[in-house]
């Protein structure tokens, strides 16, 4: 019972040095008023670019960092897979693990072949454990 007592007294202390710390809500406040000033600026211009903004009014981007050019992150992004990667998908989910990376990655063959991978070893060692723990199949 002493054993427990420490743990939660360790948790509660843990948890408490974590409270204690404040996050800069002081820089997201100013980071959002940016936004929001940009955003409206938009919302009163719709038909800029972002040249032209920042042609006309510098001064709404110059604190903010902007990815200019989101072509190369947004498909790269959209074929991750989540959690853990295409071998372990096939080899835990076997066949339907093997679908998932397929279509989520996009026919990536790289991802794909691993998964085929994990699929195949863990269909052998299925089998292999399931015929040494039953080898007479009853």
């Amino acid at each position: 019972m002493k054993t427990f007592y420490k743990i939660a007294a360790f948790l509660c202390f843990s948890f408490s040095v974590f409270a204690a710390v404040e996050p800069p809500f002081n820089e997201i406040n100013v980071t959002f008023t940016e936004l929001n000033a940009l955003e409206y600026y938009i919302s009163q211009h719709p038909d800029l670019s972002l040249d032209d903004v920042k042609n006309q009014k510098p001064e709404l981007l110059a604190n903010l960092n902007l990815i200019e050019n989101t072509s190369s992150i947004a498909p790269a992004a959209m074929r991750d897979l989540p959690l853990v990667g295409g071998f372990w998908w096939g080899c835990c989910l076997g066949v339907v693990g093997l679908a998932l990376v397929y279509f989520i990655t996009d026919k990536d063959r790289s991802e794909v072949r691993s998964a085929l991978w994990g699929c195949l070893i863990f269909t052998v060692l299925g089998g292999g454990i399931y015929g040494f723990w039953n080898p007479f199949g009853w």
